[in-house]
């Protein structure tokens, strides 16, 4: 068992080395030129500064979490912080693949070269305006309407527009 723990502590060791080359090429990057006139100019360069800075960033979220006290990464908060995480980097593994294989929608891409570029600038609350117009659009809801769902509910005439 002793030589097994062993192996097992040299093997995380040359993972976290691994991890340690990756995350300094990454940060060796410069993606200040990520803009809308790169996705018309230079398509390719445009997705693999989009993966650089996301891939980036997931890395230093988790380095964030690495480095918090023990006592708050045993916390209920800290457990879930880490949890979503580790979830994030799971759900972004098919964002990543197409960055890669470079099969995103040229609108997609549009919107996503708007929010990494807010996001280099700072600019927070308009990085989360463009994901909401990459998410949901700016199509207009219909206006009045009462039934939400394929059965009717009880008291449904108490519902009204405005509610």
């Amino acid at each position: 068992m002793l030589g097994d723990l062993r192996r097992q502590a040299k093997m995380n060791d040359d993972e976290e080395e691994k991890r340690q080359r990756r995350y300094a090429l990454l940060a060796a990057y410069d993606v200040t030129p990520i803009s809308l006139s790169l996705l018309r100019s230079d398509m390719d360069q445009l997705c693999t500064l989009l993966y650089v800075y996301f891939k980036r960033l997931l890395y230093e979220w988790d380095d964030y979490l690495a480095t918090r006290p023990e006592e708050e990464r045993r916390s209920a908060e800290g457990k879930m912080a880490a949890a979503t995480q580790r979830q994030s980097a799971d759900y972004l593994k098919p964002f990543f693949r197409n960055l890669k294989q470079r099969k995103l929608q040229a609108d997609v891409l549009a919107r996503i070269t708007e929010i990494a570029r807010w996001m280099l600038e700072k600019e927070y609350m308009r990085a989360n305006d463009e994901y909401l117009q990459l998410s949901i659009g700016n199509a207009p809801w219909p206006l009045g309407v009462t039934q939400v769902g394929i059965h009717a509910r009880a008291a449904r005439e108490n519902i009204n527009a405005n509610k």
